[in-house]
This record gives structure tokens, C-alpha cells and sequence, in this order.
């Protein structure tokens, strides 16, 4: 049966860090073993995640939905070191009318540091790796850019144009992942993501921004779940079938001898055939 993988991506610069991302992904793990089609659905994380690390995992584990658990620009990470910091890093520049440089993701770098990969950088890898990819969630602040440059390459992709804090992240992906879990449209996963942090008493503008490729549907796009469920039906059945048709039957020597004879008789005949003028 193929499972759909969902390639969560964290880049844990300090122990707080870590945390936050740690109980985020542990919230979507729970709420998948929750849902209905928690069969067909696997989370796969990957911490500490360094730029070449995006290409090897979208290579190997060619996912359908990759999540970024992204974090800031320097002087975010170190002041969130410094416990200055509550909301989520950004993925660019802090200032958000300052369009211009934003322009990436930050991973982590070779020193432990955030090292900034570009838009064009994550575009050019997800057309050259990611075909498999249908939907990618963005959980850092200001990542609203970032979310259009993908859609080139993905169908519908999840950012935010503000900051956004870790509980309304993790808040999110709750609804977001129970409604994908049980087979529901990414637009109706969405909404749902939504309607959870308002449920939790959050604020509106914490609320992520789906974007859509243009001729995508997101409200009957959804995940081939059922088809999954059915294939993995069927594939135990004629696993029955084939165990049950190699048990032997009684008296089945007998049946095996006579067709050891006809299948002899047939090939002197054919010999036979061979030799008349």
C-alpha cells in the first residue's frame, strides 16, 4: 500500500526552538492516529535540517505534503536565545512592508546559525525534486512570498503575511492535519485549521493563507486516501487467495501423475509430427 508522507521539516536552532517544533509535530502525530484514514498517512520529521537535507528527503521519500517548522533571521534566533522572544521567527526580514528582502527560508547552517536559502533557490529544488510534492505549509512569520514563488511548482501551499505564534502554528496544524486525515478537500482542511485557532481563543490575525495554483480546485482537491484503503483491501485479499490456492488438496499426488502423462503424451506427439516427410 502507498502511504502518503508528510515531510516535516524543523530547523531547531536553540532548546526553546526545539521545543515548540518537538510539540508540534507531536500534536499533528496525535491528531493523525486520531483520524480515519490514519493507515494511509505517515509523518516523517527531520530535525536540524541543513539546505543540501531539503534535496536528499524530497528525493527519497518523495512526500505529498512537506511542512516547514522554519525559524527566523539571526537576530531573531539570538534574541529568542535570549528569552526576548514569543512569536515565531520570520522567514525574512522582520519588517514586513520591506518586500523586497524577503527572500527565503532559513535552514540550519553548518556554524548552528540560521543560513538563508533563497526563493529562487527553493523553487529551483522543488521543480527538480518535487514533483510528488502536492502541498507544502509554511509555519514561519511573513512567509506569504515565499507560499506564490512555490506555486509554480505546487498545487496549494500555506503561508502567512505576519507573524505568528507557536501556539497558533501548532493550533493550525491541528485542524489542518484532522481534516486531511479524514479525507477532507485542502480547502476544507484549511477552514478548519482556521476555525481551531479560533476555537482556542486566538487572535484572527494569527490565521494562515492558503494559496492555489491557478486551474487547481483546493474545495476537490484531496488527498487519494480511499483509493489507498481499497488497494490495501484488495491487496490481503488475493493475499488469502494466493495462500489458500497453494494449499494442497487431498489426493492431489494423483491429479499431479496424470497431468505429468498428458503433458508427456502431448510432447511425443508433437515429436512424432516432427519426424513425417
Amino acid at each position: 500500500m502507498r502511504k502518503h508522507t508528510i515531510l516535516f521539516v524543523a530547523t531547531n536552532e536553540s532548546e526553546p526552538v526545539r521545543l515548540a517544533l518537538d510539540e508540534e509535530a507531536r500534536a499533528i502525530q496525535v491528531e493523525l492516529e486520531r483520524s480515519g484514514f490514519r493507515d494511509c498517512i505517515e509523518l516523517v520529521p527531520r530535525w536540524a535540517v541543513r539546505p543540501l537535507d531539503l534535496l536528499r528527503e524530497l528525493r527519497r521519500l518523495k512526500p505529498t505534503v512537506v511542512h516547514f517548522g522554519s525559524h527566523g533571521d539571526r537576530s531573531t534566533v539570538r534574541k529568542r536565545r535570549r528569552g526576548q522572544v514569543t512569536l515565531r521567527g520570520t522567514v525574512g526580514e522582520t519588517d514586513p512592508g520591506n518586500h523586497e528582502h524577503e527572500q527565503g527560508l532559513y535552514f540550519q547552517g553548518p556554524d548552528g546559525y540560521a543560513q538563508m536559502v533563497s526563493r529562487a533557490a527553493l523553487q529551483e529544488t522543488f521543480g527538480a525534486a518535487g514533483a510528488s510534492v502536492k502541498v507544502v505549509v509554511l509555519s514561519g512569520c511573513y512567509s506569504e512570498f515565499q507560499a506564490e514563488s512555490l506555486l509554480v511548482h505546487v498545487d496549494c501551499v500555506v503561508g502567512t503575511n505576519r507573524s505568528i505564534s507557536d501556539s497558533a502554528a501548532r493550533t493550525f496544524s491541528i485542524g489542518f492535519y484532522g481534516g486531511l486525515g479524514e479525507h477532507e478537500s485542502i480547502e476544507n482542511a484549511y477552514r478548519q485549521g482556521c476555525a481551531a485557532i479560533s476555537l482556542a481563543g486566538l487572535k484572527e490575525g494569527d490565521r494562515p493563507r492558503l494559496k492555489v495554483r491557478e486551474g487547481v480546485d483546493a474545495s476537490q482537491f484531496c488527498l487519494d486516501l480511499a483509493v489507498s484503503v481499497v488497494i490495501a483491501d484488495l491487496t490481503q485479499t488475493m493475499g488469502e487467495v494466493v495462500q489458500y490456492s497453494t494449499v494442497p488438496a487431498a489426493g492431489s499426488g494423483a491429479l499431479e501423475g496424470q497431468a505429468h502423462d498428458l503433458a508427456e503424451e502431448g510432447v511425443a506427439r508433437e515429436r512424432g509430427r516432427a519426424r513425417e516427410p
